[in-house]
């Protein structure tokens, strides 16, 4: 069973007063969850009951999907795109590109995380600019180009390059909370 899964609900039996629906695995690809729709409106106790056809559902609900405030209509290709993402990324991460990239399509905003996630900065109780400072100053001490009269200064360079990195919006920068810090290359 899945981590990510939505609650589909049948709208016939929801309309004469019958919970009926069931839970189906998200991180699976669309048409094998229109399967299970299908499935599962074919066992509409209304539709049995009365003769109806069963045809239309909403997703009553979600679990696994963290940040994210979905409806009852959202695609299904919106859910797997996220699904997939969610994978890779943290949610809140997932979340604030989608919600950011919003005019891109599904499938180019898994993409665009990819291209643009450099690095997660973990147990940083500052800011944001302290967390791109702890970057900055592996990634100075990684070129090795700092002269060696400036190496007692390494963390108030990086800090002073940070400072200014943000206040320039060169980096996008996510606190999830707990002290970690999501860095993007700005979009």
């Amino acid at each position: 069973m899945s981590d990510l899964r939505i609650y589909v609900a049948s709208l016939s039996d929801y309309n004469n007063s019958i919970l009926h629906g069931r839970w189906i695995d998200a991180d699976q690809d669309v048409q094998a969850i229109n399967d299970e729709i299908a499935e599962m409106l074919k066992e509409s106790p209304a539709a049995q009951k009365y003769g109806d056809v069963a045809e239309e559902y909403a997703i009553h609900d979600y679990d696994g999907f963290g940040d994210f405030n979905l409806g009852e209509y959202e695609s299904l290709e919106k859910i797997t795109s996220i699904a997939k993402a969610l994978d890779e990324f943290p949610s809140c991460v997932v979340a604030w590109f989608f919600r950011e990239c919003s005019h891109m399509e599904f499938d180019e905003i898994v993409d665009t995380i990819r291209e643009k996630s450099i690095t997660t900065i973990e147990d940083q109780w500052g800011n944001e600019t302290d967390a791109l400072a702890e970057y900055l100053f592996d990634q100075i001490e990684e070129s090795g180009d700092l002269p060696e009269q400036y190496k007692n200064h390494q963390m108030a360079i990086a800090k002073s390059m940070a400072h200014d990195a943000v206040c320039g919006g060169e980096y996008n920068i996510l606190y999830e909370g707990g002290g970690k810090y999501h860095i993007f290359e700005v979009l």
